[in-house]
């Protein structure tokens, strides 16, 4: 995901307005390079990869990389980035699949600033590509510009990590990343899996991708390229490529800003929630209270309905479909009148899902979620067991 939002359309502010006019005015300058002579000195414009550190915010927690632009004979300093509505502010908005981002170029001090403000640290690696590249890549990173902030959200084609691959790419054209031998977990791991690996550290962050993150990003034969989507990795990636025989990054990377938050990490996590349900429910299910019953049908039906909007009504991008929507479904609530009847064929299904998501652990779910589901069959069977009893006496 995007991790730095601005205020787009309504929302944005004359100051945004005014740079956006600036930029107008640069990219006559930015054309010009063209005409710049074939001996001009290399470092004329220079390219360079910024990568942010993890914030507090959930949407930020994958961190950010974005482009950086220079050309100090103008004294232009520019990042470019794509920037999304503030996704704390409009979650409506972004579940729906509603929220607008765009490319924007933002002076670097500025850019660098609201970073440290957030105690985030900066990290800038040198791109190491022929003049003419650079400038033809400042002209593409202008172009994307020019389409507006009125772009539909998307986390994987215009994520931070992925998007700016392709751009660079688009840049250099007709040149060719020449990637070096790619990490073998690109090679077996999905894109979903990618983000949970990187999101170990942060477990509520990765339980809810894996509620919201379906469909297309768990495809494991996609390219290698189109699994870049976390800015780490991207920085792996092109540190082993070449460009025309040489590095695509040069050796000297530079902190232009240092890390200052405190990383505090919540000690509950939603594996021990999840078992701690479990437990409940086998207790209170030993002690034929069905108490538990009742909150797993919340639970249940909160998940379910999440579920049923992003697959059926959402235009987010990756909820074409969720297989949450087994076990995690409002039905059981429309029809708990009726649940001896459905009760036992429901926990038998709810028993087939568990099975096959641990026989693929992390590629189409999550553990807690796994953990989650087994409660709620056992709290099916529970029911069956207490109503043979009650007929039988």
């Amino acid at each position: 995901m995007n991790n730095r939002t601005v205020s787009l359309t309504n929302g944005r502010t004359m100051a945004e307005h005014l740079l956006l006019f600036i930029v107008w005015l640069i990219c006559p300058m930015c054309s010009a390079f063209a005409q710049v002579p074939d001996e001009v000195n290399e470092d004329f414009v220079i390219a360079s990869l910024l990568v942010a550190s993890p914030g507090e915010a959930l949407y930020s927690r994958a961190g950010h990389c974005a482009l950086r632009m220079q050309c100090p004979e103008h004294n232009l300093d520019y990042v470019f980035s794509y920037e999304s509505e503030s996704i704390s502010h409009r979650i409506p908005a972004f579940l729906s699949g509603k929220l607008k981002m765009g490319m924007f170029a933002i002076e670097t001090a500025d850019y660098i600033s609201t970073y440290g403000e957030d105690g985030r640290g900066v990290m800038e690696y040198t791109l190491n590509i022929p003049i003419e590249s650079k400038r033809n890549l400042w002209r593409v990173l202008d172009n994307h510009m020019m389409q507006g902030a009125d772009l539909p959200y998307d986390y994987i084609t215009r994520g931070c990590a992925y998007s700016t691959l392709m751009l660079l790419k688009e840049g250099i054209a007709p040149m060719r990343i020449e990637y070096g031998k790619w990490p073998e977990k690109f090679r077996t791991l999905t894109r979903r899996e990618l983000a949970s690996l990187q999101m170990k550290r942060y477990p509520w962050t990765r339980a809810f991708l894996n509620i919201i993150c379906n469909g297309a990003i768990n495809d494991a034969y996609c390219s290698l390229e189109d699994k870049v989507i976390m800015p780490v990795d991207l920085v792996e990636v092109l540190s082993s490529a070449r460009l025309d025989g040489k590095p695509l990054i040069c050796e000297k990377s530079e902190l232009l800003h240092t890390v200052s938050a405190m990383d505090e990490r919540c000690p509950i996590t939603p594996f021990i929630v999840s078992l701690l349900i479990l437990v409940l429910t086998i207790v209170f299910a030993l002690l034929k209270n069905s108490t538990m019953d009742y909150v797993l049908l919340f639970i249940q039906t909160v998940l379910g309905l999440l579920t049923v909007y992003l697959v059926f009504f959402s235009d987010l991008c990756c909820t074409e479909w969720s297989w949450h929507i087994v076990p995690f479904n409002p039905l059981p609530l429309v029809f708990w009148k009726w649940r001896e009847y459905w009760a036992l064929p429901y926990a038998c299904i709810i028993g087939l899902w568990v099975i096959v998501m641990l026989v693929y652990p992390h590629r189409l779910t999550d553990y807690p979620y796994i953990v989650t589901a087994v409660s709620l069959m056992i709290s099916y069977l529970s029911m069956i067991c207490k109503k043979k009893k009650e007929n039988a006496i």
